[in-house]
């Protein structure tokens, strides 16, 4: 059996998550009193051809396979077969299940429901997703039982999987190999590192940040573990309260300066009945999975369901996706496999 991250797998995220709009619902927002409509807004998802993410702690656009919209729609009929698959088995959770697993959720992760809320899910929303997620553990441990003695056995064997890993907080100066001696200079006439941070740093969310490295998706400090090689070594011999040297950085020509603010080292997880009961979980999910492939499950079922498009935007590329359905099948993911897995 697969025993790495068993917990993890059992409170992993679905992946697609939808803001909640409504074309009904007329405008989003105004730019000098005219209006964004959601109409425009989803439109535009649709046709969305590039997702913005964070590589480096840069902020780039990268394009996408097909568009955002028909991405999205992809996902959404995959969580329409899981559910009937769930139904189908006896295993489909009821709305008290899927209360009490937010709940539990919520008691191992109290930011879990405002996490969410934040990236724009209502509490429906959040409920049709942990009903999914739910259903598809379930479906995969069907059948298998797990005693109370074989989780106890996990965690003694697995203690590194549950530690809240070390952390360092800092602020950082993102630059080019042509400006960073600008920048030294400015710092050694003693301008404080984190103002320099915030004024000339190239990263686009220092203003915002005040020049603190990845605070927006880490506001606890960043784990070590999620560290570029070369910058976690940088940041761990540096003393708290002093720069580092410059870092080269993997885009050509970039560079980055870190001041260390403080430093926490690993800490054990402690394990509560909710922690038990997800790593329970996901010793049955993990030997479920040794003899149901689910997945084949879902591209058998997406080659023989019925599915209509009425949305103009998304008909012509369902239409080019079922003439060749074998071959994107084997590419579509289950819900758990699009996403990193939750925080503690």
């Amino acid at each position: 059996m697969k025993s790495k991250g068993l917990y993890l797998l059992a409170s992993a995220l679905v992946a697609f998550t939808i803001v909640g709009c409504n074309k009904d619902k007329g405008e989003i927002a105004k730019v000098n009193g005219i209006a964004i409509t959601n109409s425009e807004l989803i439109e535009y998802l649709e046709a969305k051809p590039t997702v913005r993410v964070v590589i480096q702690g840069q902020t780039v656009d990268v394009p996408v396979q097909d568009t955002l919209g028909f991405q999205a729609m992809q996902d959404l009929v995959v969580r329409k077969l899981v559910q009937q698959m769930a139904k189908e088995e006896g295993v489909a959770p009821t709305k008290k299940e899927v209360d009490e697993e937010i709940s539990l959720r919520g008691e191992i992760n109290p930011g879990y429901v405002k996490n969410l809320q934040a990236r724009g899910l209502s509490m429906n929303g959040i409920r049709a997703q942990v009903e999914v997620e739910l259903a598809q553990q379930l479906l995969v441990s069907k059948g298998i039982e797990v005693s109370d003695q074989e989780v106890e056995d996990y965690i003694k064997a697995n203690k590194a999987e549950f530690q809240d890993p070390a952390k360092v907080e800092m602020y950082w100066i993102l630059a080019t190999s042509a400006n960073k001696a600008a920048i030294d200079s400015e710092l050694a006439t003693g301008a404080k590192f984190q103002d320099v941070a915030a004024r000339a740093s190239m990263d686009p969310e220092a203003k915002a940040t005040g020049g603190k490295f990845g605070a927006s998706r880490f506001p606890g400090g960043v784990p070590l573990n999620a560290l570029d090689e070369k910058i976690r070594n940088a940041v761990s011999a540096a003393p708290i309260g002093k720069g580092t040297d410059w870092v080269s950085l993997p885009q050509a020509g970039q560079v980055a300066k870190f001041y260390v603010i403080r430093r926490t080292e690993a800490r054990d997880i402690e394990m509560t009945a909710a922690r038990k009961k997800l790593i329970k979980r996901g010793i049955q999910v993990a030997r479920g999975q040794e003899t149901k492939d689910i997945k084949e499950s879902i591209q058998k079922r997406l080659k023989d369901a019925k599915i209509t498009v009425s949305d103009s935007n998304l008909k012509g590329l369902w239409e080019a996706f079922e003439k060749n359905l074998k071959k994107s099948a084997d590419e579509t993911k289950m819900p758990s496999e699009n996403t990193p897995p939750a925080g503690n």
